[in-house]
């Protein structure tokens, strides 16, 4: 470091400033002799410390921290950043690897697939096309007997939790007993829970009641359906007992099946004379829970005399009023159809 002999000479003199004085005195820290010219050892030796004022000191040490605390701030921050520069790029490196990496095949998933596969579920249908009732065994040995044009569905494999079917028409069921796996009838929003008993069920397709008759043992309707809105009920239904839904009305009622069985079976013929057709399928239509579609504008002149006796199929009676009236009779999945 080179000072001046002018610097010097200030410095002894107490005239340079306080920047001036704190490199002289690094300076003459750092030698050991003073030029000849300026002063002697002896001299420097007898010569007494100028002495600097308050306020001289302060400036001097606001500008050596001022200084100071700047390098050391810019130092700090220099090294946080390059440290965020090596996180943020080995996080970049960790993600393009991750994204490019093919996943690890998902063995619990391929476990699963497989044991769906090997478990799937397929449905059975049975349907009745026939004039007369026909019988069929379930799988859990529970036999049904299915009335014409009624239709009986049941996913295969058949007993797990509970054994289900679907109705849609009207089926005697004679459940076999089983304590562990309920057997459930689902018909139109109304479902039917027996352990081993044997009831009736009449739902169909476009009629405005359900019907549930009990004969042996007890079974519980209640309403699963909350799309239609049919009415909440939960009824349990002893022997003889009988419950009928009403859909246009939204109403529940339950009945002694007994009583109404025994005035149906004082009932054995239907009589007319000059009865306009309409009338007759109404009342046909009533009495064997039948859905009969037909054009009112094909039979409006069209009348009939004389009686149907009801021990006979409603196949056998509209067969019978069908040739008659020159019409033709064919049997549908709702019921049957009447036409020119």
């Amino acid at each position: 470091m080179n000072v001046s002999d002018e610097l010097l000479d200030r410095y002894f003199k107490g005239t340079c400033s306080p920047e001036e004085r704190l490199q002289v005195s690094e300076y003459l820290s750092k030698i050991d002799d003073l030029p000849d010219h300026l002063l002697t050892k002896a001299d420097w030796d007898e010569t007494i410390d100028a002495g600097i004022d308050h306020a001289k000191t302060e400036e001097m040490f606001k500008a050596i921290k001022k200084q100071t605390l700047a390098k050391v701030y810019r130092l700090k921050w220099i090294k946080i950043s390059s440290a965020a520069a090596v996180v943020l790029a080995v996080l970049l490196v960790a993600l393009f690897n991750w994204k490019h990496t093919p996943p690890a095949p998902n063995l619990t998933e391929n476990k699963i697939s497989n044991l769906n596969d090997a478990n799937a579920i397929s449905w059975k249908s049975i349907t009745n096309y026939t004039d007369n009732n026909q019988s069929f065994t379930l799988p859990d040995s529970s036999t049904v007997n299915i009335f014409p044009g009624a239709e009986l569905r049941y996913a295969v494999p058949f007993v797990k939790n509970k054994r289900e079917v679907y109705l849609n028409g009207k089926s005697f069921f004679q459940v076999a007993k089983d304590s562990e796996h309920p057997f459930v009838v689902y018909a139109k929003g109304i479902s039917t829970t027996a352990l081993g008993t044997s009831f009736t069920i009449t739902a169909l397709g476009k009629s405005r009641f359900i019907k549930v008759q009990l004969h042996t043992g007890k079974v519980l309707v209640k309403n699963i359906d909350s799309v239609h809105r049919i009415a909440s009920f939960n009824e349990v239904l002893l022997p003889g007992k009988e419950l009928v839904y009403n859909s246009q009305i939204n109403k529940v009622k339950v009945s002694d099946s007994r009583i109404l069985a025994r005035k149906e079976n004082l009932i054995r013929e239907l009589n007319f004379t000059q009865a306009p057709l309409v009338d007759v399928f109404h009342k046909l239509e009533k009495h064997y829970h039948v859905k009969i579609n037909y054009d009112r504008a094909d039979i409006a002149e069209m009348s009939f005399t004389g009686s149907l006796k009801l021990t006979q199929s409603i196949a056998s009676i509209l067969e019978e009023i069908a040739e008659l009236n020159k019409l033709s009779q064919t049997k549908t999945t709702e019921g049957y159809l009447i036409r020119k």
